[in-house]
């Protein structure tokens, strides 16, 4: 019985693995050769590791031609929502766009 336990165990984290985008980059999402620091397991791995897998991302793009510009929005999103986090923490903190004049906020 543990050796069935031990095989169900051992497919579930062999789909999991094969479903990274880290398992072969040359199957890896666009997205993901555009901005891998969206992926977890590329965050939690040490420094030489994600230098040895941006040298292959590049090689992946180049072979793609990829045009990482067609992302645009979506990155623009996420600095826009920052912007808009800061100024209301701004907002909050009491701090003032101009100096030497009255805080005032749109």
């Amino acid at each position: 019985m543990r050796i069935y336990y031990l095989l169900i165990l051992y497919l579930l984290n062999s789909c999991a693995i094969g479903g990274s985008n880290l398992s072969s980059i040359d199957r890896a999402e666009e997205f993901f050769l555009c901005f891998p620091e969206t992926d977890n397991n590329y965050l939690i791995l040490p420094l030489e590791k994600k230098a040895s897998i941006q040298k292959e991302i590049i090689k992946e793009k180049g072979k793609r031609e990829l045009d990482c510009d067609k992302f645009i929005d979506l990155t623009s999103a996420e600095e826009n929502l920052k912007s808009i986090n800061q100024a209301e923490m701004d907002r909050k903190l009491g701090k003032c766009r101009y100096r030497n004049r009255p805080c005032t906020y749109d």
